[in-house]
């Protein structure tokens, strides 16, 4: 690089330094903003309750919500429907987690972390252990993206309910269903509720067939551009450059012809999932697209991975939520449904996990598969660029140190990256380094330093004192 190119790399860098500051201050002072927002819709619920208690009766409650949620949506050309929900979701905010507020009030935090605190915590009814479940995930809220918060957030708030996720899903399974929304032009919406193992194992099939057939599709794509190609060239060797190509011409033609149409039924993924639902459901067979064989689509099966803490399987109780059965992606699951997915499903992988680090003990698997890359797909879950929440089944096992430069095929130096931040490390400024137990440390083009850790060592070491509902252990 010459001296002037590395001047001209610094001052942009420069630039981009004053731009992140800019921004990182702007983004504290808007959360500033939101929780004086939220202040002032839990004060216009207050002055609607204290209305209808100046009229006479609570029974007028409802009304005179919706009167004052008019009176803002007006102010704020919004719907009042949406004035009101957003007034009932302050109150809770500010009465029920006057921790996670002060974050935000901070700068700390955004509210869209604020909102997957408080979403997750919404259903521990005593304060005291809603005040203990903030103190818990607010570190990692403040270090963390509100995506990879969500799961950590659902986990540590399971041990604070009343309700065992035995009894819940007992419960909830019970309303499973199916139901169908219209759409507009032509079109239809079919959405299914029901065990999260099952829904998360039909996507996770759909989305294998669908490389699956997005591969053939490439290959006859690709046979189709080599036969054109065949073609010209016997076209042009057997007539001459030139001359009347008769009954050749129209072979080349019906090849380009082929081509183009090939390229113009291309399918998204997402297409091709949808395509396959209603294929199997329509047909119970996945094989249309492959033929009868048994090979191919029908050959795929899903692949769902559940987390057992060691000590589980010593018949020691749990003492801690993220010693809970787990389905990786969702949150805790029915011990049963995981004792189930053991005797049956050939894609199930077994994790035990350290009692004291999180870290990844040993990984077995009821069938072989490579072992290095399924043991870092569980130490990872998912991409390791700060904030990034792609599935590790989706990315790229990436050298931190490259390969060419001396780097090891080793599980200290191999992390998931997506496609996106994959091309990021090797062609931007941007670099990382592996730290011992997969900590990535990341160093921005401006200097800044970021650290990633694994979902698989988030562990919550302090167990709560205060009196809890008793979890019984999967007995594995």
């Amino acid at each position: 690089m010459s001296g002037g190119a590395v001047v001209h790399a610094d001052v942009a860098a420069a630039r981009l330094s004053v731009v992140t500051a800019d921004l990182v201050e702007i983004r504290r002072a808007k959360a500033e903003l939101d929780a004086r927002e939220a202040y002032a819709l839990a004060e216009a619920a207050r002055v609607a309750d204290e209305w209808a208690i100046a009229e006479g009766t609570r029974s007028e409650a409802d009304l005179a919500r919706r009167a004052v949620a008019a009176e803002l949506a007006a102010a704020l050309r919004v719907s009042d429907r949406t004035v009101q929900r957003q007034m009932a979701d302050a109150e809770r905010m500010i009465e029920a987690f006057p921790d996670t507020v002060a974050s935000l009030t901070a700068g700390k935090i955004s509210i869209a972390h604020a909102r997957v605190i408080v979403d997750a915590g919404a259903r521990i009814t005593r304060p005291e252990l809603r005040a203990e479940y903030e103190d818990s995930v607010l570190p990692y809220a403040e270090a963390e993206s509100a995506s990879r918060l969500r799961p950590v957030a659902k986990r540590r708030a399971e041990w604070f309910l009343d309700e065992t996720i035995q009894e819940r899903h007992t419960a909830a399974n019970t309303l499973r269903h199916v139901r169908v929304t219209d759409l507009d032009d032509g079109m239809a919406e079919l959405a299914v509720t029901g065990s999260a193992v099952l829904i998360h194992g039909i996507h996770n099939r759909l989305t294998q067939m669908a490389h699956e057939v997005t591969d053939a599709d490439t290959a006859t794509i690709q046979h189709a551009r080599d036969t054109l190609t065949t073609t010209r060239k016997a076209t042009t060797r057997d007539t001459g450059p030139g001359e009347p190509t008769s009954g050749r011409g129209t072979a080349a033609e019906q090849a380009e012809a082929h081509l183009e149409e090939l390229l113009s039924n291309r399918r998204t993924i997402d297409a091709i999932r949808a395509d396959l639902l209603a294929d199997m459901l329509l047909t119970a067979d996945p094989t249309a697209h492959t033929g009868t064989t048994g090979t191919g689509l029908a050959a795929i099966h899903a692949t769902v991975q559940v987390t057992v803490p060691v000590l589980s399987l010593l018949g020691t109780p749990v003492e801690d939520p993220f010693d809970a059965t787990t389905l990786t992606g969702h949150g805790p699951i029915h011990p049963d449904t995981a004792r189930t997915l053991a005797g049956h499903a050939p894609g199930w992988d077994r994790i035990l996990t350290h009692p004291i680090t999180g870290d990844v003990l040993t990984v077995d698997r009821y069938q072989p598969s490579n072992e290095m890359r399924r043991t870092l797909r569980i130490r990872d879950q998912h991409c390791r660029f700060p904030g990034c929440r792609q599935p590790a089944t989706r990315t790229d096992l990436d050298h931190t140190i490259d390969w060419q430069h001396g780097g090891t095929t080793t599980t200290t130096n191999l992390a998931h990256l997506c496609r996106r931040h994959h091309t990021l490390k090797h062609h931007t400024p941007w670099t990382v380094t592996q730290k011992p137990g997969g900590t990535l440390e990341w160093t921005s083009p401006t200097g800044r330093h970021y650290t990633d850790h694994p979902t698989s060592r988030i562990h919550f070491t302090t167990d709560p004192e205060t009196d809890t509902p008793t979890h019984t252990p999967a007995p594995f």
